[in-house]
């Protein structure tokens, strides 16, 4: 029985490609190296901030990594570029009267409290796993295991909604449901769905298999 619904951030609970776009070329011009055009951006939109540094800079210097990632805890980030999915809060509410809700997200806290600020959903997560709370991160299922013990849940009575492989191979992994939120399909995953609206009867058709 599915009793906790996990979701990412970037990608499902927030459309945030320009933002995030907007954010990294700005930072990796200032910091002193090219700009990255926004088609490499698309190919990394998964990644971590430090991985994406990393990708985008092509720097050896894990130092001077570092250093921009620290500089991206402050840099200004722009909030108006992001957007909310169509029935994304109403969908919210409906699944909080049945399950616990929570959030596993590459996300800084930095990050986690912009998308609270933009979204007005903080009330209705239990728990939130962002960057800072493990040593490793998706693909690899720590985070999501966190998830699940901080909820008191077994892996097996959670659902991870994510919309890239690395959420899918991480679900898996953690022993859990995995829901692809994408119109992309992607093979493997437990179900698919395209908008906010199909998500309660997706977990619906889950519980049903089991």
């Amino acid at each position: 029985m599915i009793r906790v619904v996990l979701f990412d951030v970037d990608g499902v609970l927030l459309d945030s490609f320009d933002a995030n776009t907007k954010f990294f070329q700005e930072l990796i011009k200032n910091s002193g190296y090219k700009k990255p055009p926004k088609n490499e951006l698309a190919n990394i939109f998964h990644a971590n901030m430090l991985d994406t540094i990393r990708l985008l800079t092509k720097e050896k210097s894990e130092e001077k990594i570092t250093e921009i990632w620290k500089k991206g805890h402050t840099f200004p980030y722009p909030n108006g570029l992001l957007k909310m999915p169509a029935d994304s809060l109403g969908t919210i509410k409906k699944l909080k009267q049945k399950y616990k809700l929570g959030i596993v997200t590459n996300r800084i806290e930095r990050g986690i409290n912009i998308f609270f600020e933009v979204s007005k959903m903080r009330e209705y997560f239990d728990t939130v796993i962002m960057y800072e709370d493990t040593e490793k991160h998706k693909p690899e299922p720590e985070p999501l295991l966190l998830a699940a013990k901080r909820m008191k849940v077994k892996p097996s009575e959670a659902v991870y909604i994510g919309d890239g492989i690395s959420d899918m191979i991480a679900a898996k992994a953690a022993g859990m449901k995995y829901i692809h939120y994408s119109k992309t399909k992607v093979k493997g995953a437990d179900l698919q769905v395209k908008s906010f609206r199909n998500i309660l009867s997706a977990i619906q058709r889950l519980d049903v298999k089991k």
